[in-house]
């Protein structure tokens, strides 16, 4: 069972939820503390807090869990975005634990990238890097929609969002999610378009990515043994590591591949 998530507290989370339970085949429930909806596929779940401090969702007992979200930019770009869950440095402003990355799906988060550029509004439609919590155990992911509070609070734009979602979800329910291989992305800016198109083009399901700010911090230390975590934290688990070397510095390229070749992962640049 897939669960889908959205908190009370997010109009644009709660916006796609309804969306899904009214316009496919969702059994209302009552009486229960979590759970709102239930469906052949997947079940839809109601939280308290803000999406990224829901740690209980473990709790849900369900095999993968898709969080239904606003997405909100600084330069108010507007976009549909997907990432997995975690922290790559060691502070956690926005949920989940320092150094401490979440479970990743990454066919379903293949499928829901997928899905969401076939869509048809005019707006960045990308991967993201991991970033926020919840710190979770159970394989999971982020289907975001925002940028501008405008497009935070469109319902067209939300039932838009909610199809690609809940139709990535069906293909993943049914097994139908095509892809040549499971990889973790390094490098790259916090909206990874390389990774975006290898994924689109080539079937390369990204469980968690990497970005280049996240790699060495402030004082030269390095966050890079957090890679191992992504190595195990993944259902399917990757197989290698595809890195933006342009954009990586020589201090980063050498200790980014000393790193890899510890945890005897393969690696592809592009």
């Amino acid at each position: 069972m897939i669960g889908i998530v959205y908190s009370k507290l997010d109009a644009a989370g709660t916006n796609m939820a309804e969306f899904i339970a009214k316009s496919y085949e969702f059994e209302a429930v009552e009486n229960e503390k979590n759970l709102r909806y239930r469906g052949e596929a997947a079940s839809i779940y109601e939280v308290d807090t803000l999406p990224f401090q829901a740690d209980m969702a473990d709790g849900f007992e369900c095999d993968h869990l898709l969080f239904l979200s606003r997405h909100k930019s600084e330069a108010d770009v507007d976009a549909f975005t997907t990432h997995s869950l975690g922290n790559w440095r060691p502070s956690a402003d926005f949920g989940g634990k320092p150094k401490q990355l979440s479970a990743a799906s990454p066919l379903l988060m293949l499928s829901a990238l997928i899905k969401i550029r076939d869509t048809a509004p005019s707006v960045d439609k990308t991967y993201e890097a991991t970033h926020h919590g919840p710190l979770l155990k159970t394989p999971s992911l982020f289907v975001e929609l925002g940028g501008s509070d405008r497009m935070i609070g469109d319902k067209t734009a939300a039932a838009t969002v909610a199809k690609a979602a809940f139709a990535a979800v069906t293909d993943m329910a049914n097994e139908e999610v095509d892809y040549q291989k499971v990889a973790v992305g390094i490098g790259s800016n916090h909206y990874p378009q390389k990774f975006s198109e290898l994924a689109v083009s080539k079937g390369y399901a990204f469980s968690h990515i990497m970005p280049k700010y996240a790699i060495l911090n402030e004082d030269g230390s390095s966050n890079l043994d957090v890679l191992e975590q992504a190595l195990d934290r993944s259902e399917p688990k990757p197989e290698l590591a595809v890195i933006d070397w342009k954009s990586l510095s020589s201090i980063m390229k050498e200790e980014t591949i000393k790193k890899l070749n510890e945890i005897g992962l393969d690696n592809e640049k592009i």
